[in-house]
This record gives C-alpha cells, sequence and structure tokens, in this order.
C-alpha cells in the first residue's frame, strides 16, 4: 500500500460499531486508509454484561480488527491513541504504547472514538463505582461480583455477609437493568448451591436512578412491564434518587423531596451516564466547531463539522439530531461516512445527506425476559427475549463469536451454568497504564514528538477498585 500512488489518505479513529463498517466502506479502494485504535480490536459492547457475569468470556465479545479487515488490501491497523489533531495541516497526533507521540497523516479523517463513563462532575466515585465500557472495565466488575460472595462465605458475622451481599447499580438504562437482573439471577439460580456457609439467593440488588422509572426511554408500557419483571426477580427499585456520595462502604442518594439516605453495599457499579473522550475537547478546539452537554461534537447533515469538510464525525461521539448512543446509530453512520467519503475520492459526486433508519432497541433483564421497542412493535417477556436473541446473534461480528456465543447460551440458559467466572485478585489496571510514559516520564522520541499547540488534558489512568 503506498499512499503517494493512491487517490488519497484516509484516517479512522475507533474499531467500534462506528469505525469498523467505516472501514468496510472503504474496502479495497484506490486510496489508503489507516485505522487507528487504542487496542486494535472490536468489542460487542452490548453483551459487556454478560462477560461481567460470567456468561461469555472477553474472548467471545471482541475480535481482532487486523483479523476482520485482513482483506482489505488497502488498510493499515496501528495501535495508537489518538490524543490531538493538527486541522491545519491535516495531521493526528497520535499516542504510542511508552508514551511516544507519532504523526499520521490524513486527507480525509473519520474519528468515531466512542464515549466513556461520565460521573456528572464527581471523577471521584469512580474509585469504588467502576463503570461499564471496557473489556478492563468488565474484568474489574466480575471480580468485584464474584470476589465479594467469596467474601460472604468467610464473614464473621450476619451483619458483614449481608454487606458483601449487596450490590447497588447507579442509571437504570439498558446497561443498569441488564447487570441488575443478570447479578439477582446469579445469585438465585448459578450460585445457590455452590456455598456452604453464604446464602447467595439472600443478595440484595438495589437499582438507582434519578428518572422515574426503569427504561424510560423504552416507553411507559415497557419501561412499566421492565420494572415489574426487575421486581419478580428480586431487584429493589429506588427511583427519583441522586446519588450524593459513594464510599468503599456504599452510597448515599438524595430524594426529590431532598431527604438523603445512606446505603451499606459492598460492591457499587455505574452505569448511568456518558460523555465524549478527550480527543473530542482536541478536535473541538483545532476545528472550533460546537459540543452539546455531553462533550460530543455538533456535526452537519453529512457528518462533517462546519468548514472542515475533510473530517467526519461519527457514532457515540457525533452530535445530530438528538440521535440516541446505540450500536445501530454507530454502524448506519460509520457506513454513512466510508461511503462518502470513498465517492469523493473516486469523483463518483456527491452524497445524500445522513439519514437514520431506527430499526428499534432491545434490553436484556433475565432468561426468558427481555423487552424489545421497534416502531409501532412493543414486544416483552418471552416473545421478546427470542427477538433479543435473534438480534445479538445477527450483529455478533464473526462465526466462531457466534457459534461461541450460541453454545455458551444453551449451556447457561438451560442447565443455569456460567463456565467464564475466572478472575484474579491483583487489581487490574493498577500497575502501569500501557498509554503513560514509564513512572511519568515522557522518552525523548516522544518529547521530539510533540505538538507545538498544547495538548489537550489527558484522560486518567484506569483507576483500581475498591
Amino acid at each position: 500500500m503506498d499512499g503517494q500512488d493512491s487517490a488519497g489518505t484516509v484516517v479512522i479513529v475507533g474499531g467500534g460499531f462506528a469505525g469498523l463498517f467505516a472501514a468496510r466502506a472503504l474496502r479495497d479502494g484506490p486510496f489508503s486508509v489507516t485505522l487507528v485504535d487504542q487496542t486494535p480490536q472490536h468489542v460487542f459492547q452490548p453483551l459487556l454484561y454478560q462477560c461481567a457475569t460470567g456468561i461469555l468470556s472477553e474472548g467471545q465479545i471482541t475480535a481482532p480488527l487486523r483479523r476482520l479487515l485482513r482483506k482489505h488490501s488497502n488498510l493499515r491497523t496501528i495501535a495508537a491513541e489518538a490524543v490531538d489533531v493538527d486541522a491545519a495541516s491535516h495531521q493526528l497526533v497520535c499516542r504510542r504504547p511508552g508514551g511516544e507521540q507519532i504523526m499520521v497523516p490524513y486527507d480525509h479523517l473519520i474519528v468515531g472514538a466512542g464515549v466513556r463513563q461520565s460521573y456528572f462532575g464527581h471523577e471521584e466515585f469512580a474509585t469504588w463505582a467502576p463503570g461499564m465500557k471496557t473489556i478492563s472495565d468488565v474484568l474489574t466488575i466480575r471480580r468485584r461480583v464474584f470476589g465479594a460472595f467469596e467474601m460472604a462465605e468467610t464473614a464473621s458475622n450476619a451483619a458483614e455477609e449481608q454487606h458483601w451481599l449487596t450490590f447497588a447499580l447507579v442509571g437504570a438504562g439498558p446497561t443498569g437493568v441488564e447487570l441488575a437482573g443478570q447479578i439477582r439471577e446469579l445469585a438465585t439460580k448459578t450460585l445457590c448451591d455452590e456455598y456452604r456457609r453464604a446464602r447467595p439467593e439472600d443478595a440484595r440488588v438495589l437499582l438507582f436512578d434519578g428518572g422515574s422509572a426503569p427504561l424510560a426511554a423504552f416507553g411507559a408500557k415497557l419501561s412499566g412491564r421492565a420494572a415489574a419483571e426487575l421486581k419478580a426477580l428480586g431487584v429493589e427499585l429506588h427511583m427519583d434518587s441522586i446519588v450524593t456520595s459513594v464510599d468503599q462502604d456504599g452510597l448515599t442518594v438524595r430524594d426529590h423531596d431532598g431527604n438523603e439516605t445512606r446505603f451499606d453495599a459492598a460492591t457499587v457499579l455505574w452505569t448511568a451516564g456518558v460523555e465524549a473522550p478527550p480527543i473530542a475537547e482536541a478536535l473541538a478546539s483545532a476545528t472550533g466547531s460546537d459540543r452539546d452537554r455531553a462533550g460530543r461534537i455538533c456535526v452537519q447533515d453529512d457528518l462533517t463539522i462546519s468548514g472542515h469538510p475533510e473530517i467526519s464525525v461519527v457514532g457515540d461521539m457525533m452530535s445530530l439530531r438528538k440521535l440516541p448512543g446505540v450500536a445501530e446509530v454507530a454502524m448506519q453512520s460509520g457506513l454513512y461516512a466510508g461511503r462518502r467519503v470513498r465517492r469523493e475520492l473516486t469523483g463518483e459526486g456527491q452524497s445524500r445527506p445522513f439519514k437514520y433508519r431506527d430499526f428499534g432497541s432491545a434490553a436484556y433483564i433475565a432468561r426468558g425476559r427481555a423487552v424489545v421497542s421497534a416502531g409501532p412493535v412493543q414486544l416483552s417477556g418471552l416473545p421478546g427475549w427470542f427477538v433479543w436473541l435473534f438480534i445479538h446473534i445477527a450483529f455478533l461480528t464473526g462465526f466462531r463469536n457466534r457459534f461461541g456465543a450460541i453454545l455458551t447460551w444453551w449451556i447457561a440458559f438451560t442447565r443455569d451454568i456460567r463456565r467464564e467466572r475466572a478472575y484474579t485478585t491483583r487489581s487490574v489496571g493498577i500497575v502501569q497504564d500501557v498509554y503513560q510514559p514509564f513512572a511519568g516520564v515522557p522518552s525523548q522520541r516522544a518529547e521530539e514528538a510533540r505538538p507545538q499547540r498544547p495538548a489537550p488534558s489527558q484522560p486518567a489512568a484506569h483507576r483500581p477498585p475498591a
């Protein structure tokens, strides 16, 4: 692949749904494509909660980008973190593992870096309440959840045992609802006959949200059914509750009347809110683009930034017509951006404005229980569960992932067996983040490659769990 002999150079940031579909649209064109991702693997984020609770392994919800895109002869994948953009000279500033910065030139830039967990200005909560956006997060949560049951087995008294068997989740969107249902199902079905002293079936799962109902985006009818299903599982719903503090022993919440209540819980998990990553701030500073309240980049109808037709923002990081941050939006926007850039580079004419087609949403609650909303069609219970299965099997990337997931689900759903329960007692990510310079001292080559314009604030290293 020789960029000098090509019709141009396209750089894609992010290997999620948006970046992957953009790359597929640019396959085998008369131009070079560079895909930049911190860890070059595609993660099927809708199933992270099943990995965290022992149903699926991390290998079943991830696929190496190099393997997925190996037949794209014009594409190169590099492991680096995009940290800044030099819009004037058309260069993307990236940081390699170890801290060295490199410059990646582009003629067209497609940014699909996704979003990260938002703590609404209370970053200190992250120490005790990990989010669930990455494989590293999943391994942390798995350690926290299964470790809590182990601690309950050796508790010195009933109060300590109940402390370890209390799980608090903040955020009643799809992720929070799915995770709450799975922890409760794990306790009452999978683990109930494995312990001699502890009683996993006594585990309390508390679900908090500032809204009035879980899964509010699904509409009143399905939201009500989801609430009923969660209560039937034994999940305790605490709606209209704003978290004001989190520590190693639990959390404090404030209701709509201003009254604060303390809840004792050994495990607190954060599934509320998202915000754009630091590259969004850098991109906005470099291009003068507007951002919404979550820090996402405001784009035009063709998904480009005003005044910069060579830069497209897609997926969760874009802000357009209040589109939701779901996988389907990422897929369609990535595919559109890739096709539009391809048409421009090959001289095939202009593309029509981006139009999103809503195929619906689905949320898994427990075995045989799910809710699905697709236009006028609204399903819950067993019918919704079957539709949920079909959707996720269809979108899982790669034959191995689909086959492995089907086999694992069959074992888990028919025999209440969760084989993927391995975890480490060592803190995940605490020793050294590979994207931070060793001992805080950047290498000489990193200093030489550092851009003249001050770089934006860097994301904090992954915080160790409690």
